[in-house]
């Protein structure tokens, strides 16, 4: 079990408070993401039973929707949870190849289950929180910090060729979480998505109907569950466009992100 002085440590270090890690859930985690070095024995994460009733707590992990079979493994897998618990998940490395020149990505799932209910007509429902996790392998090129100052960002034409969007490419070898990006001055705003490494990931564009030179701004989720600060770039159609610092501006993001 978890001192409160070190739950509350664990919840500051993820950035976030449980009330913003998941809407609805009675349980909650410490964090947004978990990292797991190549060389540590084990990851993990608090959670907590902010609610009024006991839960049973059912956890695992997964490589996306329907991929269950992973190298890795969370305990413990079941647990009761009375209001108020604390409790502690572990995630370890077991048997399986992972690959050793980038970052792989993985869901933990934490499932709270209310107790059957001694009422009638009562509608009872199990909510899941799933999080990110990240085996990060020794010796790989670059620091995940400096990752989103290596992006390549580009106009291309849309699906099917119509539109625009706009094309992020990551020649690092970490995934890079996007909260989304500003396109002209805050004209329009893309949805978030995950750049995966060597990799690149298309936004469809509304705000402009052909490839044309565009600003965009956009910020990144660090290991912590942080946001990063605003940059801001000059993208081009096309090619190579412009990196991340060369010519963006950097600004801090605003207070309580």
């Amino acid at each position: 079990m978890l001192g409160k002085q070190f739950f509350t440590s664990a919840v500051v270090g993820g950035v976030l408070a449980f009330s913003a890690l998941s809407a609805g859930a009675g349980v909650m985690l410490g964090g947004t993401r978990v990292i797991l070095g190549e060389k540590d024995r084990q990851a993990s994460i608090p959670l907590k039973n902010t609610g009024t009733a006991p839960y049973v707590v059912q956890t695992w992990i997964d490589a996306g929707e329907g991929k269950n079979k992973t190298p890795l493994l969370v305990t413990p897998p079941l647990a009761r949870m009375d209001p108020g618990a604390e409790n502690i998940l572990r995630i370890v490395r077991i048997a399986g190849d992972l690959p050793s020149d980038r970052e792989s990505v993985f869901w933990l799932n934490v499932k709270e289950i209310p107790e059957k209910s001694d009422q009638q007509n009562v509608l009872q429902v199990a909510v899941r929180t799933r999080i990110k996790v990240f085996y990060r392998p020794t010796g790989l090129a670059g620091k995940p910090d400096e990752a989103r100052g290596l992006v390549t960002l580009s106009v291309v034409p849309g699906e099917d060729g119509k539109g625009a969007a706009l094309r992020v490419s990551n020649p690092s070898a970490y995934n890079i979480t996007f909260t989304g990006f500003k396109i002209n001055g805050n004209k329009e705003q893309t949805r978030a998505g995950m750049v995966p490494p060597f990799g690149a990931l298309d936004f469809p564009l509304t705000v402009i109907s052909a490839p044309q030179a565009i600003e965009a701004s956009y910020t990144t989720i660090n290991d912590y569950g942080g946001e990063t600060p605003e940059v801001t770039a000059k993208v081009a159609v096309g090619g190579a466009g412009s990196q991340g610092q060369q010519p963006a501006t950097e600004t801090a993001p605003a207070a309580g992100k």
